[in-house]
């Protein structure tokens, strides 16, 4: 199978790559490097790196390709609040874009990364897929257009889709560049250098962390499944607060040190994904224990 993925480069996205090639597919990965790095891709023969924006005009490189991953995009929700021209503009017409070659080269499916910040606040937890978005921020909303588009595509060309909702993922090769970076891949940087992390708020918020491959796992099941045209949650199945995440990495780390607790952000209380509809329909569970996973990021973090 010869499969595209936009931002491949980044941190889900490189993953991906490894688990594509490791089953045998051919990769091209489209990537403008602002937050990937090239240094995250293998050097391997089924694998060709295109430095491009998809912005750009990169439709020849949708010729005969069977699956697309489009992942790229600007992913930061305080940033796009204080830039959200910016966000449309890469978020947007970039999934439009990509869309748009997809169809001319009669592609056979798109797997989408969307995002579970178009929840936003939700009484009922945990969150299914049927919740009535909610967005709280430029990048939540200019996902949910995302999603729009690839339903209205659907119904225009028939172009096939899967959309992933992903929770807090983590993993190895999270970046922590820019003013609101992760916060596992923040901590465990900051304890390794000695420093002081920071926790927004009170600590108390709690999110869904999901580790990165079992993230991988449902976007390839996505792929190849026969169902489609659906939307997917990516959660671990419950919720941690960040206090807690910080104490369990601390301890795997041999840290004593106490957090500086700063300001508080707009964001939601709390996250917590239902993720039934990915075990009915694609038999999908997430298979890595929250302290397996932390473990692992730090043993993998540089």
């Amino acid at each position: 199978m010869k499969c595209l993925i936009t931002g491949g480069a980044g941190f889900i996205g490189s993953h991906l790559v490894e688990r594509l090639l490791n089953d045998g597919h051919h990769v091209t990965v489209i990537d403008n490097l602002s937050v990937g790095k090239i240094k995250n891709l293998p050097v391997h023969p089924r694998l060709i790196f295109r430095m491009a924006d998809i912005l750009d005009h990169i439709s020849n490189h949708f010729e005969d390709v069977d699956v697309v991953y489009h992942l790229a995009a600007l992913t930061r929700p305080q940033e796009s609040i204080l830039d959200p021209v910016l966000y449309n503009i890469v978020n947007v017409q970039g999934t439009l874009k990509v869309l748009d070659h997809c169809v001319k080269h009669k592609v056979g499916r798109v797997v989408f990364v969307s995002t579970t910040a178009l929840y936003g606040d939700q009484k009922d937890q945990p969150i299914s897929e049927k919740a009535t978005s909610n967005p709280m921020s430029p990048y939540a909303l200019t996902k949910l257009i995302g999603e729009q588009y690839l339903q209205l595509f659907n119904k225009l060309h028939s172009l096939e889709y899967n959309v992933i909702r992903p929770f807090n993922v983590y993993g190895a090769r999270q970046s922590i560049e820019g003013g609101y970076s992760a916060a596992v891949p923040t901590f465990i940087n900051t304890l390794k250098g000695n420093g002081t992390p920071y926790i927004t708020g009170d600590g108390e918020q709690s999110r869904d962390f999901v580790y990165v491959k079992d993230v991988v796992d449902l976007m390839v099941l996505m792929a190849n499944s026969t169902i489609h045209g659906e939307i997917f949650n990516a959660g671990s199945g419950t919720t941690t607060s960040i206090n807690d995440i910080y104490a369990k990495l601390a301890k795997s780390m041999q840290s004593n040190v106490k957090p500086k607790y700063i300001d508080a952000v707009f964001e939601p209380a709390m996250t917590w994904g239902d993720i039934f509809r990915a075990e009915r329909l694609l038999g999908w569970v997430p298979t890595t224990k929250l302290e397996e996973g932390l473990k692992l990021t730090i043993k993998e973090t540089r």
